[in-house]
């Protein structure tokens, strides 16, 4: 399983190379109301769901930041940045670059002025 891993740790990382990061939803769903999930199946199954994305970074070993990309008054949600193995500096920069270009376009401009 480790030698699996590793071998398609390589393969995403020769796929991604030429990529500055990649750009993903956080959670592939709008949060759901705290409510709609007292049946502990149904939390299991909308909890996996919203780990999925996350997981996949962790599983390949990179770095991600996830910036809010919403506008004020809607449902908060994220644009996930993946940047390379031990490139959090760099993706930082990235992000910096992302997060004043959501704020510009009034995207995400409420979590970017409050910070």
């Amino acid at each position: 399983m480790v030698a699996a891993r590793t071998r398609l740790i390589a393969r995403f990382d020769a796929a991604t190379r030429d990529y500055d990061c990649v750009l993903m939803p956080t959670v592939p769903i709008v949060a759901p109301r705290i409510s709609d999930l007292d049946d502990e199946a149904e939390y299991n199954r909308v909890n996996l769901l919203i780990l999925r994305n996350t997981t996949l970074g962790n599983f390949l070993d990179r770095c991600a930041i996830s910036l809010p990309c919403h506008r004020a008054g809607e449902a908060p949600v994220g644009l996930m940045l993946m940047g390379e193995t031990l490139g959090d500096a760099r993706l930082f920069r990235i992000a910096a670059g992302v997060e004043a270009a959501l704020a510009s376009a009034d995207v995400g401009s409420a979590a970017v002025t409050s910070a």
